[in-house]
């Protein structure tokens, strides 16, 4: 089972957030809040671990059900002829590695924005940090339910393949840079 520290923080303050928005867990802080006011410090405490009890149960609720709905990657269960097999596995890889790249460059960037302001980030991806999170859980799927990441290839080739998309990424501004008529030859389509 995942360990509760193995959760993305982005996930948990959904759940956190969830959870503190129940009304029975609002009674209770509110209870807990009454009780320290009056100066019942033991029993304000009591409540605060019954809370936190509860926090963790949910949790591992979350973890229980999320870990009961996946699947086992079983391709070869899957009747269909074996050149179909191996193409859905590449497909599948793909998606996994794609999710890998974008968990790489995201943290490239709030590293090199870190370089400069430990506060600094750029707004427009925060919703790129939702798919990191989302892309560590696929990754972690991967990991659990294959032996794909099992061996340094993964990782080799995944990073040589950050690299290829770096390259070209840098290519195109390069090319945007050098080329006059750039941008022209899309407008014929509009």
């Amino acid at each position: 089972m995942t360990k509760i520290s193995e959760l993305p923080k982005e996930l948990l303050d959904k759940i956190k957030a969830a959870f503190d928005a129940e009304p029975r867990v609002r009674q209770l802080r509110v209870q807990q809040q009454m009780l320290m006011r009056n100066g019942k410090y033991q029993d304000a405490l009591d409540v605060a671990k019954y809370i936190e009890t509860l926090y963790n149960e949910c949790v591992y609720n979350y973890i229980e059900e999320s870990e009961s709905q996946v699947e086992k990657i079983d391709v070869a269960s899957i009747k269909m002829p074996l050149s179909e097999k191996e193409d859905l596995m590449k497909h599948l890889l793909v998606c996994f590695m794609c999710a890998d790249i974008i968990k790489s460059s995201v943290q490239d960037m709030d590293s090199i924005l870190h370089r400069h302001d430990k506060n600094m980030y750029m707004e427009m991806f925060n919703d790129i940090k939702n798919v990191m999170s989302m892309s560590e859980e696929k990754l972690r799927f991967l990991q659990h339910n294959s032996d794909y990441l099992k061996d340094l290839v993964w990782g080799e080739k995944c990073d040589n393949m950050y690299d290829m998309m770096l390259s070209k990424a840098g290519s195109i501004m390069r090319k945007k840079k050098e080329d006059p008529n750039w941008g022209k030859n899309t407008e014929k389509f509009k």
